[in-house]
């Protein structure tokens, strides 16, 4: 977490949930939406966002869930820090205050071993407007920086910043990103391009598909990707953004159409660049490349074969596989 500056809050005696069948029922609805619709309904609401955490914790910095009447949308990782904070959440009244919860590895089921600190913030009418942006911004696949503090919420749409947070006794204030900041461009609409967009659908990335064919039924029931492009692979850089939020896989139809991608975006930056093929297939096409002139180095850096090697065949199993490459590596950067 950048900019983070730790303190140690003294809190009063933890919550002990006894009766989980009378506490809020969760809802799928995103906590965004879920929050502005309860406020626009007039509804107590109440916002639980983990600020800043540390060690091992089932929900990172900038998880949360919004409670209103008898139901609640999001999560803070679950388990007994969830359930603790949603009935301190319902039981809260008076202004925002911060709550830090310890982890401590129990008999109980629970191996966690750190600390998280959580903003607990009654949600008013003056708090529609910047939420309401905040569901516009993410509805349409732009970002923003979220601010808290005691005084409730503002939100610039926008450029991010990273994770921030500073905290005393009496004062404390949180910033943080908003929105989809990471970009996978999956360059090949075919099933294998299908099944990775449904599985990187449930991960906080865009996600754009570029083909160059025309009418391609797989294109046409793809609805986990936020924009589908048939484009001139002649003209692939124009259409991908490079830098380090952009992650980019390339499964064109047939190795003709690979090479031609792959030459069109070597040379660039990216947070991730692969390439899908067998071994053999990746090692003929790379000597060809070196021995017409293309520099070793830069197809080095190619993941080739892409994904993690986990046997896979089928579409799905090839998504999973890549998909759990494309986590390993953001989660090390």
């Amino acid at each position: 977490i950048s900019n983070v500056q730790r303190v140690t809050f003294q809190r009063s005696a933890p919550f002990r949930y006894n009766s989980p069948v009378d506490l809020p029922k969760h809802t799928q609805t995103d906590p965004w939406r879920f929050a502005l619709e309860s406020l626009q309904e007039g509804r107590r609401t109440v916002l639980v966002f983990v600020v800043d955490h540390s060690g091992s914790v089932p929900g990172v910095t900038g998880t949360k869930i919004v409670l209103s009447g008898e139901a609640f949308a999001g999560t803070i990782g679950g388990g007994a820090a969830e359930m603790q904070l949603i009935e301190r959440a319902v039981a809260h009244r008076g202004e925002a205050e911060i709550y830090r919860f310890r982890h401590t590895p129990s008999g109980g089921g629970t191996l966690c071993s750190g600390v998280q600190d959580f903003a607990i913030i009654p949600l008013a009418q003056n708090d529609l407007e910047p939420i309401q942006s905040i569901v516009d911004t993410i509805e349409n696949h732009r970002t923003g920086t979220l601010m808290l503090s005691a005084d409730g919420v503002t939100f610039e749409p926008g450029e991010t910043t990273p994770h921030a947070w500073f905290g005393e006794e009496d004062s404390w204030a949180y910033s943080g990103p908003v929105g989809l900041e990471d970009t996978l461009y999956i360059i090949g609409g075919g099933h294998v391009g299908l099944a990775l967009s449904r599985v990187m659908a449930t991960l906080p990335f865009r996600i754009v598909i570029l083909d160059n064919r025309e009418d391609l039924p797989t294109m046409a029931v793809n609805r986990w990707a936020h924009e589908l492009h048939v484009v001139d692979f002649d003209r692939i850089g124009d259409y991908v953004a490079d830098g380090e939020r952009s992650w980019v896989v390339i499964m064109t139809f047939g190795h003709a159409h690979d090479r031609q991608v792959l030459e069109g975006l070597l040379g660039r930056q990216y947070a991730y660049l692969g390439l899908m093929g067998s071994k053999a297939k990746v090692r003929q096409m790379f000597a060809v490349m070196v021995n017409e002139g293309t520099q070793k180095a830069e197809l080095d850096a190619v993941k080739a074969p892409v994904g993690v090697s986990i046997g896979s065949h089928t579409p799905e199993e090839i998504a999973v596989s890549v998909a759990a490459e494309i986590i390993a590596i953001r989660n090390r950067s």
